[in-house]
């Protein structure tokens, strides 16, 4: 709690210093706010003379939209987009947006990962700056897809920079990423909304962050009727920056998110490390993957995960957690390990995808050379919805190209598939089916000790928990479930 304070308070700190500075009007420079005229140069013009000055604000006023390419950030400004006004992106095919950097490792992420300055809104190496104001982003003509040099296809992207607020702004059609920050820290989003049809935050390498009482949605829709998506927030680690960098301390409360893929996802980009992330008194009301996620695929250690006071509805797949040996990095080849893990106080309710209609069983499958361990679940809530009738015998093993809850297939358990772990506590656990389910709501594979305590269990299976080379099984509680053991 202290650290995350601390975090908060710094950056009240340093946008304090901001406000106290002079204001620059972008329309003082030659912008024209009517939304037809390009607004880039005099936009420029007044963050470069801003940051000349000492610093201060540039000032977007109500009652305009201003069309533009790229914008270079640059350090100790406050950028004011007053309630009213709209940065809209240019449309494409005109040469408005910078050319992409060279990228000497772009083989090792996405193209969206590997390039930066084709964004609307972009900068490197600075710091103290921050998005306020009540106002708009809008990507207009950037697209979420790859992209020919001058044109754009991300709303913010930020490399390499720390003490940054984002604090009540609306940003609409994000491109490819509506915020992508790598190798950033001290962040604070707060009260931001998004509307966009691919990831919405996706935080690369970035330590100290807080995002906190924001609206999140990332679902894709054509006439009306919703057809995909992408992640809401992505918590990642890439190999962009030439280098191996670790995530850690970062908070994510009082949020609401719906998105065409995962709610919250770490990866799959996962090269450094991730540690101290903390997920609280969120709502999650839709998510056509899982609703929390969670993927070592690059050979990233993560540790101390927790997730709590969170309702999910309309999700395909409540929890999918997993470690595969992809190794997409030059840095690193050992297969990377997760541990630590705490769910409490979660409830997921309709659990189905709607969009493809789709629904997977909550999976927790660690690498069979690198197993997940410590996991404690407490006070869960899940009902899903049934209907399986035949039981599959067996599940796929740990793919480096299957990384997402589909990749298994119709798992061997409807309630929890819980393969290659060690220390798994789950305490009172609530399971339904809204249809009869003959699957056990439980199987458990590979696992070294087991603790289940007072579960609720609704289930029209022959036994509620298998156990599948499975050591150390324990139960208490008034309520006892009905084990199948195979021999080790």
């Amino acid at each position: 709690m202290m650290k995350r304070i601390s975090i908060v308070i710094l950056i009240i700190t340093f946008t304090l210093n901001i406000f106290a500075q002079r204001i620059f009007n972008v329309k003082d420079f030659g912008a024209t706010g009517n939304g037809i005229t390009l607004d880039t140069e005099p936009i420029n013009k007044a963050i470069e003379q801003c940051s000349a000055e000492g610093g201060g604000i540039v000032l977007f006023p109500t009652k305009n939209v201003f069309l533009t390419g790229s914008i270079h950030l640059l350090s100790n400004i406050e950028y004011r987009i007053e309630k009213g006004a709209v940065i809209q992106g240019a449309p494409n095919g005109i040469n408005a947006y910078d050319i992409p950097e060279e990228n000497q490792w772009k083989s090792y992420q996405d193209f969206g990962h590997s390039f930066y300055r084709n964004s609307l809104i972009w900068g490197e190496n600075i710091e103290n700056i921050s998005f306020t104001g009540g106002g708009e982003i809008n990507g207009g003509g950037i697209t979420r897809k790859e992209v020919k040099p001058g044109d754009g296809n991300k709303a913010i992207a930020l490399k390499q920079s720390k003490k940054i607020l984002f604090e009540n702004i609306t940003v609409n059609q994000g491109g490819w990423f509506a915020f992508i920050l790598n190798g950033c820290s001290e962040i604070k989003f707060n009260r931001i909304k998004i509307n966009t049809v691919r990831d919405g935050i996706d935080l690369m390498s970035c330590s100290n962050v807080v995002i906190s009482n924001s609206e999140i949605n990332t679902i894709r829709t054509d006439k009306g009727k919703a057809v995909g998506g992408d992640d809401a927030i992505g918590i990642k680690s890439d190999f962009a920056l030439g280098k191996t960098i670790s995530s850690k301390n970062i908070v994510i409360e009082n949020c609401v998110i719906s998105a065409g893929c995962n709610a919250i996802q770490f990866g799959s980009e996962t090269v450094g490390d991730f540690k101290n992330i903390r997920i609280e008194n969120c709502v999650i009301t839709g998510a056509e993957k899982a609703g929390l996620g969670i993927t070592s695929n690059d050979g990233s250690v993560i540790d101390s995960v927790s997730f709590k006071n969170i309702i999910m509805t309309k999700v395909a797949t409540p929890f999918f957690i997993f470690v595969s040996d992809r190794l997409r990095t030059p840095d690193r080849k050992k297969i990377g390990k997760i541990k630590n893990i705490t769910i409490e106080n979660v409830a997921a309710y309709d659990c189905y995808g709607y969009i493809k209609d789709e629904c997977f069983t909550s999976t927790i499958s660690g690498h069979k050379n690198s197993s997940i361990d410590n996991i404690k679940i407490s006070n869960l809530t899940m009902v899903y919805k049934g209907g399986v009738e035949k039981v599959p015998l067996t599940c796929p093993e740990n793919s480096s190209t299957q990384y997402t809850p589909k990749g298994f297939g119709v798992r061997p358990a409807s309630g929890f598939y819980i393969r290659n772990a060690k220390n798994v506590v789950l305490d009172q656990i609530v399971i339904s089916f809204e249809k009869p389910d003959y699957r056990p709501p439980f199987v458990f594979d590979t696992v070294d000790s087991i603790v289940i305590i007072d579960p609720t269990i609704s289930t029209n299976a022959a036994t509620d928990v298998k156990l599948i080379h499975t050591s150390e099984f324990q139960q208490s509680g008034v309520n006892k479930l009905k084990v199948d053991i195979e021999k080790l």
